[in-house]
């Protein structure tokens, strides 16, 4: 990501781009490193927003809403990151 950009465009294996920003961009990264593990809300603010986060956890929620819907609009309309009732997000390949 270059210094004073919002959003970047990411190919995936070759064959679409996505623009995203900043944030879905950590969170796509983490998710990738840990497909199938569940994360809490707290276990993403501290990985893609950093322990000095001063806002609300359901900032988090926003955030997975538009990253599931750039995913989704690229890639057949599939929906990769799933909710786990009581417990968080978690990323699905299979």
């Amino acid at each position: 990501m270059r210094p004073g950009r919002r959003s970047e465009t990411y190919g995936l294996g070759g064959r679409t781009a996505l623009n995203l920003t900043r944030t879905e961009f950590r969170l796509l990264v983490l998710f990738l490193r840990g497909p199938g593990r569940t994360f809490t809300r707290s276990q993403i603010i501290d990985a893609v927003y950093g322990y000095d986060f001063d806002g609300f956890d359901r900032a988090v929620d926003s955030h997975i809403y538009n990253l599931r819907r750039k995913l989704a609009r690229d890639r057949n309309e599939r929906d990769y990151i799933r909710t786990v009732y009581g417990e968080g997000y978690r990323f699905e390949c299979d």
